[in-house]
């Protein structure tokens, strides 16, 4: 049985929604959601990780069941400053950082923020900077959320996010799934603020600063972050892996979760 949602109310000044999972004892995993999403998307690799670490969740703010402060943006240091509170509170040492897109920034300020705080990270459809096209497409999002809520948002979005046969054969799963989820029921102020707290990332000049081993993954058919965008990030690194994943588009964890947890074991195991 999954265990039931705690909150945590942090020094930064929000409440956030968090979970654990897994054998007491374990290596300690933290997986961070991609933007606009919530602790649902792990939900296809939860039963491989949980089997040998100790998995935290959580809502960011603004996500799922987390608080959307009314006072935004949400830039990415904010909220990788309430992970770190997050991980303060709960006492959590030497961690893996597992994130996807925006998570995957996340992951890369805290680790550039609190260096030798972390035992390494795997992240997927990382990005170094929002550039002029990803600005375009972010900006474009927030106004179909103004325009026609999160079901013209999810229309803009999807074919971005997945690849061209798992959106073609999952299309109306994924919609009604969507519709269905609690993204649908976060007040407007607090999606758009993720958006806009997104906009100026640029992590290019500190990446050289992470020393810990980071395994960067991009899906090969990913129009939102292309294999060479999280390429950008993986040569600023000092001690990084790159891999291209084919078949699959900017969301891995979601279109194959089996083949995601693979890849955070052997990485971990060697």
């Amino acid at each position: 049985m999954r265990p039931a949602g705690q909150f945590a109310d942090l020094p930064t000044g929000v409440r956030l929604h968090y979970r654990v999972q897994g054998p007491p004892g374990g290596p300690w995993l933290v997986l961070i959601n991609g933007l606009l999403s919530d602790t649902t998307m792990w939900a296809g690799v939860l039963p491989g990780l949980t089997r040998r670490f100790r998995v935290l969740t959580f809502d960011c703010r603004g996500q799922g069941k987390s608080e959307a402060p009314l006072d935004g943006p949400y830039p990415v240091s904010l909220m990788a400053a309430d992970l770190w509170a997050l991980l303060e509170s709960l006492d959590i040492r030497s961690p893996w950082l597992a994130g996807l897109s925006n998570g995957s920034s996340i992951a890369l300020q805290i680790l550039a923020t609190h260096p030798g705080s972390f035992r390494g990270a795997v992240l997927t459809s990382a990005m170094p900077r929002t550039d002029f096209s990803l600005r375009l497409r972010l900006e474009h999002w927030a106004r179909c959320l103004e325009l026609g809520g999160t079901e013209l948002q999810f229309d803009a979005v999807a074919p971005y996010l997945w690849g061209d046969r798992f959106i073609e054969a999952r299309y109306q799963v994924l919609k009604a799934y969507h519709a269905s989820t609690r993204i649908s029921d976060k007040p407007f102020h607090g999606l758009r603020h993720q958006i806009d707290g997104a906009l100026p990332w640029d992590i290019r000049s500190r990446l050289s600063a992470i020393q810990e081993p980071v395994l960067c993954l991009a899906g090969a058919e990913d129009l939102l972050t292309p294999p060479w965008k999280c390429l950008e990030v993986a040569q600023g690194l000092p001690n990084a892996r790159f891999e291209v994943v084919p078949g699959v588009g900017h969301a891995y964890p979601v279109e194959d979760p089996v083949g995601y947890v693979d890849k955070i074991m052997n990485f971990i195991s060697n």
